[in-house]
């Protein structure tokens, strides 16, 4: 009976384990995102940066591409550089991973066919 009631506790534990009350106990793991930008403005490519939102930490982009640290529940944003502070800039917003490809149109003009190309741009499999 004893050696019942040791698996039946030892079953129960893996269960709560595996149904994910643990989850805040795990330590987050961060890791250095390589962040490629494909911008369609006026301005070249080392005038923007990327931002982690939940640390604030900025990096600019060189030659098209930015390494930053993140999480995967972060969120990246491409922002101006800090050369251009008092200039206000809406970039794209995107989930943090290891590696990323932001596309950044900065025409003021949206039509159907952009939004689509926008879509193509974010989601396909290149």
């Amino acid at each position: 009976m004893f050696k019942v009631a040791i698996v039946s506790v030892a079953a129960a534990v893996v269960g709560v384990h595996s149904a994910g009350f643990f989850v805040g106990s795990e330590k987050k793991q961060s890791f250095i995102s390589r962040v490629t930008l494909e911008e369609h403005c006026d301005l070249e490519a080392n005038a923007f940066a990327v931002e982690n939102l939940s640390t604030g930490d900025v990096r600019p982009f060189k030659h098209g591409e930015a390494f930053i640290r993140a999480n995967s529940s972060d969120w990246l944003k491409v922002v101006l550089s800090t050369d251009f502070n008092h200039v206000y800039f809406d970039g794209e917003k995107i989930r943090a991973d290891k590696q990323l490809k932001i596309v950044q149109n900065c025409s003021s003009e949206t039509t159907l066919d952009s939004i689509f190309d926008s879509f193509n741009d974010t989601f396909s499999t290149k």
